[in-house]
């Protein structure tokens, strides 16, 4: 009786229709439960409409539908199902939405659904695969062009493949026989033409379709002829106003060592080796070109006008000598700066008082590319816009480095770095004696010296200017 006015009142509003479906749940777990007249509460009864639920395999909602003599809710660990609607009050509905299979198989999945914890009915829910994909769908080819290009794929339908219009220079071999319902690993085999062009390189595509309509598409492209040393000088030249340079490039003239004709540069066996131009010279943009110079092993940049340090400087595996200075370059030292792995000696900085105006590097963010490269022995960026904490060195277990063994030169004062200093500069500056400088004074550095430079023998009558000084460390 009590329990058919609680069912009443709940009636009567929106929000007691929701509490209903909470107490309903409840006082369905009971095994004896009978209303004012004697009657029995019905015995749950649910079930999917249907016992499997097939789905193609694009993004879409579904409404799928459950019959129930009781409130119900419903659940799924399914990553790529996504309940929209999760309960009900009797025989109704909810809605799903399933994202894209981009699997060649079909995948599986369940939807539970219960009235009472601990006895649920389940729904299959299986979602059609692909059937077909390409494990590459880009290929680039130097102008040599190439005797064999594996192309691998994955099908579980027969297919057959088609080059875009009016290509000729590429010549497909066939994959293997495959049987259709499993998954097949296959390749095409692709040889690729040589390109003579200089001026552009070119674009093809390879289609590989499926029976069951399913397309997919490898993009070819082809380097124009290769370019060398001179080509990517040129570049560099004519972005960063060659034409009004004190000291110009001769490209008319042999590439090689010769201070008339390439000023500046070192050449060995017709590779640039080095380059170093420290004074005025009018040199204004982008060094992106110069990281395509592979055989570089110093770049020496002072008093000229850089926009910064690009991403592809990592190309320069050869690169022992990394200099920026008072060069007007700013922005964050880019990741790809830790593949330089020979690198010994980097310097962004700016003299304290005597820069050239408009010629202030203002490098930002911190020093954490540095700390991959194992060998470095100098780093020079003080007076700049950095921040954020110093770079922890790893240590062993015996608390020796096991990166920049070799730091002789740290100077990183007048930025705008934070935190503590961590323990191990000490360890490896010391190992210079009275040649090694460890200078961060004025900063924003905080918490107490660690131990190991209080022990550099330099550290007594360095402390004050240049550790101290400007920083908030105790002893």
């Amino acid at each position: 009786m009590i329990r058919n006015r609680i069912i009443q009142f709940c009636k009567q509003s929106h929000i007691g229709m929701i509490g209903l479906l909470f107490l309903l749940l409840g006082l369905a777990g009971c095994q004896d439960f009978t209303d004012d007249t004697g009657k029995t509460m019905p015995e749950p009864d649910l079930k999917f409409a249907d016992g499997t639920l097939k789905l193609p395999l694009d993004e879409k909602e579904y409404e799928v539908d459950v019959e129930s003599n009781l409130p119900w809710r419903v659940k799924t660990s399914a990553a790529w199902i996504d309940l929209l609607t999760s309960n009900g009050m009797g025989t109704g509905s909810f809605k799903i939405s399933v994202t894209r299979n981009t699997n060649v198989a079909s995948r599986e999945a369940e939807i539970a659904a219960w009235i009472i914890e601990g006895a649920e009915t389940k729904l299959k829910v299986v979602q059609e695969g692909i059937g077909i994909a390409l494990k590459k769908r880009t290929l680039k080819v130097g102008a040599e062009g190439s005797l064999e290009e594996v192309i691998p794929f994955s099908t579980m339908v027969t297919y057959t493949y088609d080059l875009s219009d009016d290509c000729d220079w590429i010549h497909i071999t066939d994959g293997s026989p495959i049987t259709p319902g499993i998954v097949n690993e296959s390749e095409l085999k692709l040889k690729i033409d040589p390109y003579m062009d200089v001026e552009d390189g070119r674009t093809a595509y390879l289609y590989l379709k499926g029976s069951n309509g399913v397309t997919d598409m490898l993009t070819v492209t082809q380097d124009k002829k290769p370019l060398g040393d001179i080509d990517y000088l040129r570049m560099f030249y004519e972005s960063a106003n060659g034409e009004n340079w004190v000291k110009k490039w001769n490209f008319d003239a042999p590439l090689e060592t010769n201070a008339t004709n390439w000023p500046g540069l070192k050449v060995e066996n017709k590779r640039v080796v080095e380059i170093d131009i420290q004074s005025p010279n009018g040199i204004e943009g982008d060094i992106t070109p110069l990281c395509e110079l592979s055989e570089l092993r110093s770049l020496k940049l002072k008093h000229q006008k850089i926009t910064g340090i690009p991403e592809e400087i990592g190309q320069l595996s050869q690169l022992t000598t990394l200099w920026i200075i008072e060069s007007a370059a700013g922005g964050n030292l880019p990741e790809s700066l830790g593949e330089c792995q020979l690198l010994t000696s980097f310097n962004i900085s700016n003299h304290p008082t005597s820069t050239p105006a408009g010629f202030k590097n203002t490098f930002s963010g911190n020093l954490d590319a540095l700390i991959k490269i194992p060998g470095i022995v100098t780093i020079k960026a003080y007076c700049n816009n950095m921040s954020g904490p110093l770079p922890v060195i790893p240590l062993d277990g015996n608390n020796l480095p096991t990166t920049w063994k070799n730091l002789k030169e740290f100077m990183i004062y007048t930025n705008g770095f934070s935190g503590s200093i961590p323990y191990g500069y000490g360890v490896a500056i010391e190992r210079s004696g009275s040649s090694g400088i460890f200078r961060v004074n004025d900063n924003q550095l905080s918490g107490q010296i660690p131990s190991d430079i209080k022990a550099w023998s330099q550290y007594a009558t360095r402390k004050t200017t240049w550790i101290l000084q400007g920083n908030n460390l105790t002893e």
